[in-house]
């Protein structure tokens, strides 16, 4: 059994997920499968073929496309005793996931590392990076009530979590993430080192899904609010959490060389 499940949903992305396998092949720790959640897209079998022999593949194609439903259907087919989670457009660098490993092989529960929030052009059939910056705030759990600086994507936790606290929660769909790093905080050990080896795609003026704060989200925003009781009623993704906290950035280490691919 492998040590980690990584469990990537995606959605008519291919060439972001291509990127984001590649950057799978050049972790120092080797030890994980890939579970692939293709929630009704385009098929990818022509994507998952050319990482035969490279990658420990499982692809799944899935009747609707709903992202949460998708991960909780990818813990259900994890062999691995960490389950960490991929968005499809975003990398790891290649020292990611041995490190986080290793935080939860000292005891934490669940560990997530900073971000780079990167900017980019498409080149042919890869993304040149335009800007970058940090993205890179102290945990906090009671803060985290407030704004949710927990990015997902790249975080490792113990399957066993699952258990004492179920799946992810549908019912808040867009806000799962913030209620899932709330749930763990309550009872359980988090650790967020100062070290930004996620790298977090995100055009704010772009068809991305995280820049768009409408009615729809609301609804299951307000789910949330309910159900942590929290003090806030503002929605906002992380473009606008950094344009109202970047003051309070903290240090942390950056190795990223702005190159996504050896393609570029």
């Amino acid at each position: 059994m492998p040590t980690v499940s990584v469990i990537i949903p995606t959605y008519n992305r291919p060439r972001e997920l291509r990127e984001a396998l590649t950057a799978l092949t050049k972790q120092f720790f080797q030890d994980f499968e890939v579970i692939i959640l293709n929630n009704n897209g385009d098929r990818l079998e022509s994507v998952i073929a050319d990482f035969n022999g490279q990658l420990a593949i499982t692809y799944v194609d899935l009747p609707e496309n709903h992202h949460v439903r998708a991960r909780n259907h990818g813990v259900s087919l994890a062999t691995g005793r960490y389950i960490l989670l991929h968005d499809d457009d975003d990398l790891l660098l290649p020292s990611h996931i041995e490190e986080v490993v290793g935080d939860l092989e000292a005891g934490a529960d669940l560990s997530y590392a900073d971000a780079e929030l990167f900017t980019y052009d498409w080149q042919q059939d890869h993304r040149v990076v335009r800007t970058t910056e940090p993205f890179a705030y102290p945990y906090d759990r009671e803060g985290m009530k407030e704004d949710s600086t927990y990015i997902p994507s790249g975080s490792i936790y113990r399957k066993s979590l699952h258990e004492e606290l179920g799946l992810f929660d549908e019912e808040v769909f867009n806000y799962w993430d913030w209620d899932w790093i709330l749930r763990v905080g309550q009872d359980h050990l988090v650790l967020h080192p100062a070290r930004a080896t996620v790298l977090y795609a995100f055009n704010p003026s772009g068809n991305h899904e995280s820049a768009k704060q409408d009615a729809s989200r609301r609804v299951y925003f307000d789910r949330l609010v309910e159900k942590h009781e929290l003090p806030t009623t503002d929605m906002k993704n992380f473009h606008i959490v950094q344009e109202e906290r970047r003051s309070r950035l903290r240090e942390t280490r950056r190795t990223f060389s702005g190159h996504l691919t050896e393609s570029e």
